[in-house]
């Protein structure tokens, strides 16, 4: 408090000292910086100096004594501009106080100013609008607001300044219409308004701009068709319009741009045809189109484009081949064609782009082999020194029907990082692929026809993220596999692998997915499944273990959401100590020798308990190159089915074809999540619980081949998403319910081999 006091006290008394002594512009500068919350770095601005405010930090005059310039850049000020008396400085003519943590409005008086040229207040916190008297700022050459709250529609009379050069409003929260007048500004070079909140049409004034050499608009709401006369802005370098809502063909003078070095469109809805002179953009560089409904062949006017550095067209329904025509593109360096319908071959003379580190083309329909070369071709002077220049990086070819066997080159690819081949029909034995792989992060050669065992090699991977080798026939783990200390998802799935599971001297504290459903392994429980702390996801389902389930499981693994146990030879009773598990949403430990009750603590299963409706998507650390969607496969509503960017809809619970003697704990109605509840196939008595309609989600319920006894709860009636119910082969008797959603299961064998019921169906 008395610091507070001193401090208003020395701030008035050197006011008045201003007041005595300095000139009108020496005070506008001393009363603003005592408006102030922090102005530390303006120590020099003192009344008490014998200088002129020409001598202070920031300030610039001209040979009269007149400031001209007051630049103070990320000097760490904080306050406001309202007590800034714009009228003191007639002279200015360049203010800059960006990157400071001003806030508050732009005061009116700023736009008043008739001498400002230069006004840069980007990187601030500033609010409200830009008011219309700016169309009297007739000087004013350059002007940056961008990184501001700002927001509001653009004043039309922003048009009038005609000696504009630059104008940047990027990341505001501008809304409303660009002014139909933008293309006035015809001295305009540089325009960036994106990553704000603009409808409309895009002006078709904007061709007036023929001195415009980058033009922004990204992310906003736009509209409408790109208009052709945008072939007369002969000037732009850069034009980025992506992620709005622009739609219908590109016009074909859009190729008449010959300077454009960059043409972002992406995240939009263009649709027809890519211009077939697009290759007239011979100084291109980036080309982005993805996210769109292009149809048709890729122009083999490409070829012409030999600067192109990055040529994105993923996320479109471009069809024909790959014209071989790429091979001319010798400055690619990345080539990235995903989700298209794109046929035939990979054509050979892509391995001629020997500065391409990223190649992606997968989620075609490409066949044939994989050019033997690809990722290897040297130039004819090549030397070892150069070898990491003109090796690929990113290689992805999923989802196609690529045959034959991988190309050595790929295995000798020591820069390579990201390896996608799933989903094609390439064969081999496994070790071609593990190759010098010291930078490998992601692995996945699933659905595919490797054989054989993998080598030790693989354990050198220390890099490793993901490792999908799922769907092949490879058998034999190395001892050594634990050394992937930084590895997060393991799927060995649907393979040949027989055996112990190696056990792990180090903890796996980065891995969060551990699937080795269907193959041979067999013993214990894995222990170094405890050593993994950080597990969500765990499938050792059709294997052949035989042991307890042990109950710390449900203790050392507190993250895990989805445990799939079944088709082994698991035995003893279910560990109470599951249902500490706060994340658990599925529960599968079916067909196995499991006996005892089902534990009364299930009903303390939190996950359960609501409704799950969030996409089971596990973020890979350190890694970007795509978002990793794991795969559940259950037996769903009497069928095998495989879930895997829908794994919400799994909240279920099932131990059918065990020995589960007991009756069913009523606090399983509690867990209101669930979608499925399968205790088929047991030898459980008593009755059904009475709350049974509380399950409201409940899709699926199979209680078959037990023993229950007593009548089928009113309250079933209730479930009004169940399309699939099993009570049959027990000891139920009295009326079976009817009403609501079950008027829709009239099939009698639901209800059948229980001589006591009467009634629907």
């Amino acid at each position: 408090m008395q610091a507070n006091i001193l401090f208003c006290e020395t701030t008035v008394f050197l006011v008045c000292m201003a007041n005595a002594t300095s000139s009108p512009q020496e005070l506008a500068l001393f009363q603003w910086k005592a408006s102030l919350a922090i102005a530390s770095s303006l120590s020099s601005w003192s009344p008490a100096s014998n200088s002129t405010c020409c001598s202070w930090l920031g300030v610039t005059c001209d040979a009269a004594g007149h400031v001209v310039e007051l630049s103070l850049p990320g000097a760490g000020l904080r306050g406001q501009l309202d007590a800034f008396d714009f009228a003191a400085f007639p002279k200015i003519n360049k203010l800059n106080l960006s990157i400071n943590s001003l806030v508050g409005a732009i005061p009116e008086k700023l736009w008043l100013s008739r001498s400002l040229q230069e006004i840069y207040l980007y990187d601030n916190h500033l609010k409200g609008t830009i008011a219309s008297e700016i169309g009297n700022m007739t000087a004013l050459q350059q002007l940056d607001l961008s990184l501001n709250q700002l927001e509001g529609e653009l004043p039309a009379t922003i048009s009038s300044l005609q000696y504009l050069t630059y104008l940047d409003l990027d990341s505001n929260k501008f809304n409303g219409l660009v002014p139909m007048g933008i293309g006035n500004l015809t001295n305009l070079q540089f325009l960036y308004l994106s990553n704000n909140r603009f409808t409309g049409r895009l002006p078709p004034s904007v061709e007036n701009m023929k001195l415009l050499k980058e033009l922004s608009l990204c992310n906003n709401s736009l509209y409408g068709a790109v208009p052709p006369s945008v072939g007369n802005m002969t000037a732009l370098q850069k034009l980025d319009l992506s992620n709005n809502q622009l739609e219908d063909e590109l016009p074909e003078t859009i190729s008449s741009l010959q300077y454009l070095t960059y043409l972002e469109l992406d995240s939009n809805n263009f649709n027809g045809l890519i211009p077939a002179g697009i290759g007239n953009l011979t100084n291109l560089q980036i080309l982005v189109f993805s996210c769109n409904h292009f149809t048709g062949p890729i122009p083999r006017s490409i070829k012409n484009m030999r600067l192109l550095k990055g040529m994105n067209l993923f996320n479109n329904n471009l069809n024909g081949t790959i014209p071989w025509e790429i091979g001319n593109m010798t400055s690619l360096q990345q080539l990235d064609f995903r989700n298209n319908q794109l046929e035939g071959g990979i054509p050979v003379t892509i391995s001629i782009l020997r500065n391409l580190f990223y190649l992606a083309l997968g989620t075609n329909k490409l066949s044939g082999n994989i050019p033997i070369d690809l990722g290897n071709r040297q130039p004819l002077s090549y030397h070892k020194a150069y070898a990491d220049l003109f090796l690929l990086r990113v290689l992805v070819l999923n989802n196609n029907n690529l045959s034959g066997t991988l190309p050595s080159c790929i295995r000798n690819c020591p820069n390579l990082q990201s390896l996608r081949l799933s989903q094609n029909h390439v064969s081999g034995n496994i070790s071609q692929v593990i190759g010098v792989h010291s930078n490998l992060t992601v692995l996945d050669v699933s659905e595919n026809q490797f054989s054989g065992t993998l080598p030790p090699t693989l354990c050198s991977f220390t890099s490793l993220l993901i490792l999908d080798l799922s769907n092949n026939n490879l058998s034999k783990l190395p001892s050594c596999w634990w050394n992937l200390q930084s590895l997060q998802f393991l799927d060995l799935s649907r393979n040949a692998f027989i055996g112990k599971l190696p056990t792990a001297r180090n903890h796996l504290s980065s891995l969060k997915s551990l699937n080795l459903a269907y193959n041979y392994f067999h013993g214990e429980f894995p222990s170094v499944i405890q050593k993994s702390k950080n597990l969500i996801i765990l499938n050792l389902g059709r294997n052949r273990y035989s042991s307890i389930i042990p109950s710390w499981l449900g203790v050392t693994n507190p993250r895990l959401r989805i445990i799939q146990l079944r088709s082994n030879m698991f035995h003893g009773n279910i560990p109470r100590k599951l249902s500490q598990l706060a994340y658990l949403q599925l529960l599968d430990l079916a067909d196995n020798n499991l006996t005892g009750f089902i534990p009364t603590e299930f009903a303390d299963l939190t996950s359960m308990r609501r409704r799950n409706t969030e996409q089971l998507v596990i973020l890979v650390e350190y890694s970007t190159q795509y978002p990793y969607f794991d795969r559940v496969d259950i037996n769903w509503k009497d069928h095998h089915e495989i879930f895997q960017r829908t794994v919400s809809l799994v909240t279920g619970i099932d131990l059918s074809s065990n020995f589960l003697t007991s009756e069913i704990p009523s606090g399983l109605s509690n867990l209101q999540g669930l979608k499925f509840l399968n205790l088929s196939r047991n030898h459980l008595f008593g009755t059904i619980p009475k709350y049974i309609g509380d399950l409201k989600f409940l899709e699926s319920h199979d209680i078959s081949w037990n023993q229950l006894a007593g009548t089928i709860p009113s309250s079933i009636s209730n479930l009004m998403y169940l399309s699939s119910l099993n009570l049959s082969s027990n000891q139920l008797s009295g009326r079976i319910p009817k009403g609501n959603q079950l008027q829709t299961l009239d099939d009698p064998s639901i209800y059948a081999n229980n001589s006591g019921l009467c009634g629907f169906p």
